[in-house]
């Protein structure tokens, strides 16, 4: 029997009745209805989109649409920047050149011509200013090493009228998100930017206090003889006269410098230009800015953060000389040149501190050789209205000294005590006469020293009387330029070749100590008598220097105007008109040959 499938039939279940999406999640304000919903996400979708390209489209639509590309005259082409005309421009680098450097060709005692550098620091006293001693001038502060000024980023030196500059920062300006859109030019003759190697220059003048050959000036720049005629014929002269200036531009080169441009100008106001054209020959050039433009921009690195220098004074005593030489230390003076201005300031009652006749501002001038060493040439102090100038001077002697403009010695003052060992006894006072036992007044003071101690003249003067008398024993007595004389008694002996009438300076050797006349041991009496009466020598405060006179007047008031000129040299110049366009006639060999590329 055959069995069949096995059929079980299981019992029917329930059905699970089918509820709507709607009714299982739902938002209180979003519609039940699945069309509305999708249209709200399309329209919210729309918006989202439209906004976006708004935004993008937007900037694109409101600026300026690009002008297309058409043939233009150079002079209608629009600048981005406003920009000088060419003789402002080339007129504005005057008041770059020179950095308060120069060199000058000066003729030395010895009649050989010699190049000295320069250099004009400013001191302003206040303290409004900040003192920047790690920007102090090297030349100064008798430096050797060059001090390297780092800066983080360019800045651009714009100038104004008055020969003032303002430093404007590249990295503080805003660059704009989009690119500047102008006028199109054709770029096609447009100079690549590659870097060339920027020439390096040297420029050297001359004013001389007497005449000066070219061939002198010539050779002390290393420049050979074979210019010197072709400049003598550009220049029609062989010399530079006292009053006039010659300034030459040179090239420096791996032999000797190259000679390119030269200015003479004469003591009428009167200058000639000559300068070198692309056939190797002066030519006269009608415009002088050239010179120093060309100049200026050899020089990229400029330390006109030694110019001036700000020094505060005014919170100290006027005892505290110890601070008073730390702060212009720090204002870039060397220890020798804070001295002398000291000194100077002392001797002409010019107070440094405090607030009550301390000077505005003091100029100072320094010049410096291969050979020597810094030397402060000229002090100007500054108090409002007035000014005291001061000049070093050597008058015929191995040793200089400060005068006025009127010859007048400002720097030594009379010495209070001769005997450079010797220590005070009786003073300028009344006392008992050791010797004569009367009450007398002492009209002088006393230095006991051992026998035969040199005595030091108290002062520059002339030697009036060396003879002995009962009282005073053998003595010596100087007349002083100032008008006053000393008298220094019961000494042993004077030097040998020391003579009524003769010069002598300060601390020079006049006597010994000796113990002649009414003396109880070897000592010096010290005596000091003003029109004829008798002043305490160690309260007085005289000059000691000299009064110059005749020719020594005459060779002061040279080297006067000799650093007078070297000042205004050293000016920044003022502002001149200056015609809009430079003139045709200038050699071409300037921009061409020998010149780096001016900006034009």
């Amino acid at each position: 029997m055959t069995e069949g499938p096995l059929y079980v039939q299981f019992p029917a279940e329930a059905a699970i009745p089918a509820q709507p999406h709607h009714e299982t999640f739902h938002l209180p304000f979003l519609p039940r209805s699945a069309h509305a919903r999708h249209l709200i996400g399309l329209t919210l979708a729309s918006a989202g989109s439209i906004a976006l390209m708004a935004a993008v489209l937007y900037p694109l639509i409101t600026r300026s649409a690009v002008a297309l590309p058409v043939l233009a005259h150079p002079a209608e082409i629009v600048q981005p920047m406003p920009l000088a005309l060419k003789g402002n421009r080339l007129e504005g680098k005057r008041h770059f050149d020179g950095n308060r450097f120069a060199q000058v060709a000066e003729k030395t005692s010895s009649g050989e011509t010699r190049i000295f550098t320069y250099h004009r620091l400013t001191l302003v006293f206040n303290g409004d200013a900040e003192q920047r001693p790690e920007t102090a001038s090297s030349f100064a502060t008798d430096n050797e090493n060059e001090i390297e000024t780092a800066s983080a980023t360019p800045a651009v030196e714009t100038y104004s009228g008055g020969g003032s500059t303002q430093s404007v920062n590249l990295a503080s300006q805003r660059r704009s998100r989009f690119p500047t859109r102008g006028v199109p030019l054709n770029v096609s003759v447009a100079t690549p930017a590659v870097a060339k190697p920027q020439h390096a220059f040297q420029r050297l003048v001359s004013m001389p206090k007497s005449r000066q050959d070219l061939s002198d000036i010539l050779k002390s720049a290393g420049i050979g003889t074979d210019h010197r005629d072709e400049l003598v014929q550009a220049l029609s002269t062989d010399a530079v006269a006292p009053g006039d200036s010659l300034e030459l531009l040179m090239e420096k080169g791996d032999a000797q410098p190259k000679l390119i441009m030269a200015k003479l100008r004469g003591e009428d106001g009167s200058e000639r230009v000559v300068a070198r054209n692309d056939s190797d020959r002066f030519v006269p050039l009608s415009d002088d800015r050239l010179f120093s433009t060309l100049y200026s921009e050899s020089q990229p690195d400029a330390p006109s953060s030694s110019e001036v220098a700000a020094v505060d004074l005014k919170d100290l005593g006027s005892g505290d000389q110890a601070a008073v030489r730390e702060r212009l230390s720090k204002a870039g003076l060397s220890q020798d040149a804070g001295e002398h201005l000291i000194e100077l300031a002392a001797a002409k009652g010019i107070p440094l501190v405090g607030t009550d006749g301390a000077p505005d501002s003091v100029d100072l001038l320094f010049r410096k050789s291969d050979e020597s060493g810094n030397q402060l040439m000229f002090i100007e102090f500054h108090s409002g209205d007035e000014a005291h100038r001061f000049y070093l001077h050597k008058d015929g002697s191995d040793t200089s000294e400060y005068y006025d403009e009127k010859g007048h010695s400002v720097a030594k003052v009379l010495n209070h005590k001769p005997v450079p060992n010797g220590k005070l006894g009786d003073g300028f006072a009344w006392r008992i006469h050791p010797i004569l036992g009367v009450r007398k007044f002492h009209n002088g003071v006393d230095y006991r020293a051992p026998m035969g101690s040199p005595i030091m003249a108290a002062g520059d003067g002339t030697v009036e009387l060396i003879s002995s008398q009962v009282g005073y024993g053998k003595y010596i007595r100087i007349r002083h330029d100032g008008g006053y004389e000393t008298t220094y008694a019961h000494i042993s002996s004077t030097p040998s070749g020391l003579k009524v009438g003769q010069r002598v300076k300060q601390g020079q050797v006049i006597a010994y100590v000796g113990s002649t006349g009414y003396s109880t041991g070897p000592h010096l009496y010290y005596e000091l008598r003003v029109n004829g009466r008798y002043e305490n020598p160690l309260t007085a405060k005289l000059p000691a220097g000299t009064n110059l006179t005749g020719a020594s007047l005459d060779s002061l008031r040279s080297q006067v105007d000799h650093v007078d000129s070297i000042m205004s040299y050293l000016d920044v110049p003022p502002t001149e008109s200056a015609p809009s366009e430079l003139p045709m006639d200038r050699p071409f060999g300037v921009f061409n040959g020998h010149m780096p590329h001016a900006r034009r």
